[in-house]
């Protein structure tokens, strides 16, 4: 397996775990919403291919869960 190779499967691992500690309330705190916050700024091209209803589901269930607001939601 290549560098390359390597960091997409690291990348993917991140982002998986990050949406499973979001479904966890235990796991829900202050720094977890600064890291998925980041992981969104550093890809914030990528998110004109995410379907948008995925977008307004994670958006609900952050603001549902967090003292931060997206957007009006």
């Amino acid at each position: 397996m290549n560098s390359k190779e390597l960091v997409n499967r690291l990348y993917t691992e991140l982002l998986s775990t990050l949406l499973g500690d979001l479904s966890d309330s235990s796991k829900c705190g202050p720094g977890l919403y600064q890291v998925v916050r980041g992981v969104i700024q550093d890809n914030r091209e990528l998110l004109d291919m995410i379907p948008s209803d995925s977008v307004s589901t994670l958006q609900a269930k952050m603001s549902s869960m967090s003292p931060f607001k997206f957007g009006g939601v």
